[in-house]
């Protein structure tokens, strides 16, 4: 592989979510890059402070975004200025979800939430909710009073992805009846058995895809072999939660994760560099 180093002008900045899930996915991209010679300086934090740096051109590439509907408020704002690169992996989507051992005839909607009965058996009428600026957070809010929820009294916390995977090991060890907000890709669904909940309203977006974005300029001055390359990289749902566990679970940090899956699985890797 040659090296871009010296055909790109600067170290390239690269942004991501400061959340395992999104890092792990940003991280399989920061490897490749540096397969390819690049130097590459990780900067990461909430949403609401990324997206204008990338359309500000403070970051050359950013990941991940989840368009057309979870990220749409974050999109509006850089879709002037930044371009889609690839798309990373399918099938990203939102949903409050209650433990399986709570019977589906009793809950299996959002809509049953807002029955006096159904909210009377819950351990907890409280939500914990992640960031305030993440697209989960603003959804659960709405939806709390879309369905009548908040008349029962559901309400939602605000706190932070650590927040949410206190809350559910704890409810879950305890048997609480409670409900959570969660999304895919997200290693807690693969630990514990969580039943989303349907949402015939809509108030979640249809699954997304979560893409790579980068500011247009940035994009069009790098070589052409980063392009090719970068623009390849796809790969499945189950790997972000794969690398997640491995970040949660087993003290890896994001690019450890990413490099373990990548070396597990070398025929998807080779067919981004060909």
């Amino acid at each position: 592989m040659t090296s871009a180093e010296n055909r790109f002008p600067h170290a390239l900045g690269y942004g991501r979510i400061n959340e395992s899930f999104h890092q792990v996915a940003a991280a399989v991209v920061e490897d490749v890059l540096l397969r390819l010679g690049h130097t590459v300086n990780v900067v990461e934090g909430p949403h609401p402070e990324m997206y204008p740096q990338l359309a500000a051109g403070d970051m050359d590439l950013f990941a991940d975004a989840w368009l057309p509907g979870g990220h749409e408020v974050y999109w509006e704002q850089v879709k002037d200025t930044a371009v889609e690169a690839a798309v990373l992996y399918e099938g990203c989507m939102f949903y409050w979800a209650v433990p399986a051992y709570i019977p589906e005839s009793l809950i299996s909607s959002l809509e049953d939430l807002a029955n006096p009965e159904v909210a009377d058996r819950m351990t907890t009428l409280t939500v914990q909710g992640t960031t305030p600026g993440a697209g989960l957070t603003m959804r659960s809010e709405k939806l709390i009073e879309s369905y009548g929820l908040a008349t029962v009294g559901w309400q939602q916390n605000i706190g932070d992805l650590q927040a949410i995977i206190d809350t559910v090991n704890q409810r879950m060890t305890a048997g609480d009846w409670f409900a959570t907000p969660l999304w895919q890709p997200q290693y807690l669904n693969d630990v514990y058995d969580l039943r989303p909940l349907a949402d015939p309203l809509g108030a979640f977006p249809a699954p997304d895809r979560a893409s790579l974005l980068a500011y247009r300029k940035s994009w069009e001055n790098m070589p052409e072999e980063t392009r090719r390359v970068v623009s390849r990289i796809h790969y499945p749902l189950a790997a972000v939660n794969e690398m997640d566990r491995a970040v949660n679970l087993d003290g890896k940090n994001p690019l450890e994760a990413a490099r373990e899956w990548l070396e597990r699985n070398p025929e998807t890797v080779n067919a981004w560099f060909v």
